[in-house]
């Protein structure tokens, strides 16, 4: 590693989650990876500290279990904040695909796409080290049942993806659950419960279906900032076009309108259940598409689990210049307080 290569892990304990820092020490410019808003102003400071001049905020995904701080720290000095491409965040100023580079000083960062934990996931390469975001963890793999994850595709991005960097690799992840701070490609390959050891991609699927996890506690909070660059709450820095529909009403105007519900497919089929005839389009990429599909006077209402998720999806439909958008106010969760139909 050159001299003049700059490096810091750091680490907010609400979410395990790790935030990279990397400088070059001679031009100064400087580029964080996994930013949680909560350390927002200990990340700045350190920054300060070292009289660097931060021009990068990279997400290596839509975070579901904390607020990302990039679209608080653009606020303050300006930067630039880059997310996957195939995420769909409008916000962003960079929208990063394979193959694509950013440069702080005379240091690259290569970006991977490596998808399975979510349908949008990225890994970065710099310096003989790679920032798995939740693809690859230490002893471990991120999980695969929300944000239209895949456990196939994620034994793929691993196996043809990061086990294929230098065997030397230092890989750091966005999270740690066990107390460790880095392994290395070549004490995953040898070591990972999940996708080392000569698993296969069957036995793979096998473990990651029996799995069971709860939902992140923070997903509905969080979900929706992160397609808005961290904005919590309504400040979403655009006018709100949409309308908000109560539970009551679209009762009694089911049948006049396109109802999508931009849930997970497991939460679609769960315990809630769904609204008869309603279209599951899980918030992601596939959401875009799925619009463009049908006319801009088309009326729409977008149904989640509490109302956050889908005033994202409302909103995205505003900006793709759809006129007669609502929201469920409450989502399913009032709908099922009220004790309306639901299809399971």
């Amino acid at each position: 590693m050159k001299q003049n290569f700059l490096f810091q892990q750091l680490y907010e304990d609400q979410s395990s989650t790790f935030t990279y820092l990397l400088a070059d020490s001679n031009t100064k410019e400087a580029v964080l990876i996994d930013t949680v808003i909560e350390t927002v102003d200990r990340d700045l400071k350190l920054i300060e500290e070292l009289g660097l001049k931060l021009i990068y905020v990279l997400d290596t995904h839509i975070h579901a279990d904390h607020v990302t701080g990039a679209g608080e720290i653009r606020k303050r000095l300006g930067i630039k904040t880059a997310v996957p491409k195939k995420a769909n965040v409008p916000c962003a100023d960079l929208n990063l695909s394979e193959g694509d580079e950013i440069k702080f000083g005379e240091f690259t960062i290569s970006t991977l796409e490596t998808p399975g934990h979510t349908d949008a996931s990225l890994s970065f390469y710099c310096e003989d080290m790679v920032f798995s975001g939740d693809a690859l963890l230490i002893r471990g793999t991120g999980r695969t049942d929300f944000q239209s994850g895949s456990a196939s595709e994620l034994y793929d991005s691993v196996h043809k993806k990061l086990f294929t960097l230098p065997p030397s690799t230092t890989l750091y992840p966005a999270h740690d659950y066990k107390g460790f701070t880095s392994s290395s490609i070549a004490m995953e390959i040898k070591h990972n419960p999940r996708v080392g050891g000569g698993r296969t991609k069957e036995q793979f699927i096998q473990i990651m279906s029996e799995l069971k996890l709860a939902y992140p506690k923070k997903i509905d909070q969080a979900l929706p900032a992160n397609f808005s660059c961290g904005t919590i709450g309504k400040d979403l820095g655009a006018e709100i076009k949409y309308k908000n529909i109560s539970p009551s009403e679209l009762q009694n105007r089911l049948g006049a309108s396109l109802l999508v519900d931009v849930r997970e497919n497991d939460e679609y089929t769960g315990e809630l259940g769904h609204i008869q005839g309603s279209h599951l389009i899980t918030l992601g990429e596939s959401l875009k598409p799925f619009l463009e599909g049908y006319n801009r006077t088309e009326e729409i209402v977008f149904v989640c689990r509490s109302g956050n998720r889908s005033a994202i999806a409302s909103q995205l439909a505003v900006e793709l210049g759809f006129e007669k958008i609502s929201n469920l106010e409450g989502g399913m969760l009032r709908w099922n307080e009220l004790k309306f139909p639901v299809k399971k």
